[in-house]
């Protein structure tokens, strides 16, 4: 989906990339169960967006980024 029209890099609908997945979570103080359990998924799933197996969908983004402001000291 990276070509979709509607998808750019600093667009807020759009996949995050395995870093930055990564970067948020730590900046949150957070493990990964913890930012896991924070979106209402898996450990495993979790696991996959941060290697970048698996593309995290825009709307799992925006609500950690969402909640996690809650987490951030």
């Amino acid at each position: 989906m990276s070509n979709h029209p509607n998808r750019s890099r600093s667009s807020p609908g759009r996949n995050p990339a395995s870093a930055e997945v990564r970067a948020a979570r730590t900046a949150a103080g957070l493990t990964q169960t913890a930012a896991a359990a924070l979106v209402h998924t898996t450990c495993r799933v979790w696991q996959l967006w941060e290697a970048g197996d698996r593309r995290m969908h825009p709307a799992f983004w925006e609500l950690f980024r969402i909640k996690a402001r809650a987490c951030l000291p």
